[in-house]
């Protein structure tokens, strides 16, 4: 008598969040997604029977991530859906790269993302707002790797607007007019580059003066 075949479907939602900076050059500081034009969807399918081990497929529906000036954001795929101090603390170790945070906060969930280049996010979550929501506007700090990094903050510092200060530990730090949330440093022979968005215009820019964006340790 021939075996049962077994079978199982699944699907889920991975769309990067809103305010994720657009996947473009380094220092960009202009480009971010307002808004989701289709969602991002992973779907998985399970085929066994009785005898054999299981055979996986998935398939991912690419996302449409709208930004002020009409482009699309790279998929972003996250590691985590939420991640525990103790987690984040690992992440570096697993990218092979610093990771920036604005530190611990009560009351927050984090919410950890990874993109297919190796940018990290972490968005700090108020109570009560699910992971993945993508109506949630709060804080983020991601880290990026971008070849010279302290190079193209100063080519960032450069445009139109744009206004620049110093990190503590010798950084350098440039925000535009045009998009005051979002505050982007660099530390001289680095590779990586750090953004700052917070809903709070002034807020991203206190925190970097401060210090108190740092690598996960």
């Amino acid at each position: 008598m021939a075996g049962l075949l077994h079978a199982g479907v699944g699907r889920a939602t991975i769309t990067p969040p809103v305010g994720i900076a657009h996947a473009g050059w380094g220092a960009q500081v202009h480009e971010r997604a307002e808004g989701i034009d289709q969602e991002f969807y992973v779907t998985v399918l399970v085929v066994r029977d009785d005898d054999s081990s299981p055979s996986t497929s998935a398939v991912t529906t690419p996302p449409a991530v709208t930004t002020p000036r009409g482009a699309t954001t790279k998929a972003a795929t996250p590691i985590l859906e939420a991640a525990s101090i103790q987690t984040l603390k690992t992440v570096p170790a697993l990218v092979g790269h610093p990771v920036y945070w604005a530190g611990p906060k009560s009351g927050i969930t984090y919410e950890l993302t990874r993109t297919s280049d190796d940018r990290i996010f972490v968005r700090y979550l108020p109570n009560g707002v699910k992971i993945g929501d993508r109506r949630a506007d709060a804080l983020i700090v991601a880290t990026y790797p971008v070849p010279n990094a302290y190079r193209a903050v100063g080519l960032a510092a450069k445009e139109q607007g744009a206004q620049t200060f110093s990190v503590p530990g010798g950084g350098k730090a440039v925000l535009n007019k045009s998009a005051p949330k979002n505050v982007y440093f660099a530390f001289p022979r680095s590779n990586y580059q750090i953004e700052v968005y917070s809903p709070l215009a002034g807020r991203a820019k206190n925190l970097v003066v401060s210090g108190k964006i740092r690598p996960v340790s």
